[in-house]
C-alpha cells in the first residue's frame, strides 16, 4: 500500500496523519518532535500499559478503529495517537478514510489546539460507530421480520432451510461487527478519560467538556449494544431452532413411512418363501388376498398414526 501523510497547521498546533508511514517518514517526525512514532507491533499490544502510557509530555494512545463496509469486510485498524502540547500525530497501519476525512474538515484559519482536534476525531470515530449500530439494529429488524412474519411454510422445505441459512449468515456478520464497535468503544472511553486524567498542557475547559461528552455517549452507546447482541443471539436462537424443528418434522416424516412399509413387506416375505406345502398358493383368490393383506397391514398403522396426530 502506498504511503501517505497528511499534515494540517492551525494557530494552535498541528495535525499530522500518517497512513503505513516508513522508516524514514517516522524518523523524521521523531526528530521534529522528540517522540517515539510506534510500529505495527506496538500498535497491536493489547495490554493497558502499552495502549496508554505518558512520556514526558507526550501521551502515547493506541486504539483499533473499525474500518471498512459497503463491499468490504469490517476490520479493526490498530492506530496511534500522540497528543502533544504543540501537535496531534496519528498513524495507521491500514486503510482508513475516517481519520483523512475529519483531517480534512480542519481549516487552516481555524482556533483549534491539539487537543481540541484529538477531541473532533473521537467523536467522529464515536459518531460512525453509532452510525454501525445503527445499521446492525436495522439488519436485525430485516432478519426478525423474515422469521416471525414470513409464513414460511408456503415457501417449500428446501426454500425456507435456504432462508434460514441465509439470515443465520446475516445474524453472524452482524453480530461480528457489533462485537468489534464494542472492542473499539472500550479503548476510545479508555483513551478519552486518559488524556482528561492526564493532559497538563493545551486542554481547555471547552475540549475536557468534549472529551468527557465522548465519554458519557460511549456508556450510554455501550448499553444499546448489550441489548443490541442479546436481540442478535435470541434471533440466531430462534432460527437455529426453527432448522431443528424442520429436520425433526422430516425425520418423523421419513420414520413413519418406514413404520408404514414394514408390515407390506413382512406380508411380501411370508408369501416368497418357496416351501412345498403353502395352501395360499392354490387358493383361486390367493393373490388378490395377498395385495388385500399387503394393504390393509399398510393402512392400520397409517391410520393409526393419523388418529395420533403424528402425521
Amino acid at each position: 500500500m502506498p504511503t501517505t501523510r497528511f499534515e494540517v497547521t492551525v494557530p494552535g498546533g498541528c495535525w499530522i496523519e500518517l497512513c503505513d508511514p516508513t522508516r524514514e517518514e517516522r524518523a523524521e517526525v521523531e526528530q521534529r518532535y522528540g517522540v517515539a512514532i510506534p510500529d505495527l507491533d506496538a500498535l497491536s499490544e493489547i495490554e493497558s500499559s502499552s495502549r496508554l502510557r505518558r512520556e514526558d509530555k507526550a501521551l502515547v494512545m493506541s486504539a483499533p478503529l473499525l474500518a471498512g463496509g459497503g463491499e468490504e469486510p469490517f476490520r479493526l485498524i490498530p492506530t496511534g495517537f500522540i497528543l502533544l502540547p504543540e501537535a496531534l500525530i496519528t498513524v495507521h497501519y491500514g486503510k482508513d478514510r475516517a481519520l483523512r476525512a475529519v483531517a480534512e474538515t480542519v481549516k487552516p484559519h481555524e482556533e483549534a489546539t491539539p487537543a481540541a482536534l484529538f477531541a473532533r476525531l473521537l467523536e467522529h470515530v464515536v459518531d460512525h460507530a453509532a452510525d454501525q449500530l445503527e445499521a446492525v439494529a436495522a439488519e436485525a429488524t430485516s432478519v426478525s421480520h423474515e422469521i416471525f412474519y414470513t409464513d414460511l411454510e408456503k415457501r417449500g422445505l428446501k426454500r425456507e432451510t435456504a432462508l434460514l441459512g441465509r439470515s443465520i449468515l446475516r445474524l453472524g456478520r452482524a453480530s461480528e461487527r457489533a462485537s468489534r464497535v464494542r472492542y473499539m468503544f472500550l479503548s476510545i472511553g479508555r483513551m478519552a478519560k486518559f488524556v482528561v486524567d492526564h493532559a497538563e498542557e493545551g486542554l481547555d475547559a471547552k475540549a475536557r467538556r468534549r472529551l468527557q461528552s465522548v465519554g458519557h455517549d460511549i456508556a450510554s452507546l455501550d448499553e444499546f449494544e448489550i441489548s443490541l447482541s442479546g436481540r442478535i443471539q435470541f434471533l440466531l436462537d430462534a432460527a437455529t431452532s426453527l432448522v431443528g424443528i424442520r429436520q425433526n418434522d422430516v425425520v418423523g416424516l421419513l420414520t413413519v413411512a418406514s413404520v408404514i412399509g414394514i408390515p407390506p413387506v413382512l406380508v411380501v416375505g411370508v408369501y416368497g418363501m418357496n416351501f412345498h406345502v403353502m395352501p395360499e398358493l392354490s387358493w383361486p383368490w390367493g393373490y388378490p388376498f395377498a395385495l388385500g393383506l399387503c394393504v390393509l397391514s399398510g393402512a392400520l398403522p397409517y391410520l393409526w398414526f393419523k388418529w395420533r396426530k403424528w402425521v
